[in-house]
């Protein structure tokens, strides 16, 4: 039997309770899943027409190795149990580059759509002739916009959107962050 591969791309910035629910939720369809990290080279960011803040600095204080870590850690926490059957690989995913894209050819794409954004990504992987599944968006958007706002704020408001696994390695890596721009 072959087997059944899902690809989540976010630029996860960082990786919040909803990314969880996604996983989750594909985790009772699929043996494996990718999770895409796009933006993966914060030196190389691109503006696209459908997102007027996805390519900008403020918008990607994480780096990819940041990322990853933030997500390995939020993960840790519901793979005892939701995600304990399921092979999880996390990978760089430059959305610009198809040829790069480290996927089988029968891999599914995961959609959330909230804007026009995502729905230029389900009509990408289309159109480079990927399965897509648009997953049920909730009722309110939980926006990675708003926990970068409450780090900024040095408030502790953002800790209850995110994994309790992950707030430790944000809080680090958002200071690794910060303290670098105030240096350079």
């Amino acid at each position: 039997m072959t087997q059944r591969v899902a690809c989540f791309t976010g630029r996860f910035q960082p990786f919040h309770n909803q990314h969880l629910e996604v996983l989750s939720a594909l985790s009772h369809s699929f043996e494996r899943i990718i999770v895409g990290v796009t933006n993966p080279d914060l030196s190389n960011l691109q503006a696209h027409s459908a997102s007027a803040h996805r390519h900008t600095d403020g918008a990607n204080p994480f780096s990819f190795e940041a990322r990853v870590e933030i997500i390995e850690n939020s993960i840790s926490g519901i793979q005892k149990s939701d995600l304990s059957n399921v092979q999880i690989d996390i990978v760089p995913f430059d959305l610009t580059t198809p040829e790069s894209w480290q996927v089988p050819s029968d891999t599914v794409f995961a959609v959330r759509i909230f804007s026009p954004w995502e729905a230029s990504k389900l009509s990408l992987f289309t159109d480079q002739g990927f399965e897509t599944l648009q997953l049920p968006a909730p009722d309110s958007k939980l926006s990675a916009s708003d926990i970068r706002l409450s780090l900024i704020a040095n408030d502790n408001n953002w800790e209850s959107l995110v994994a309790a696994e992950a707030i430790d390695t944000i809080q680090t890596q958002w200071s690794l962050t910060t303290s670098a721009k105030v240096s350079a």
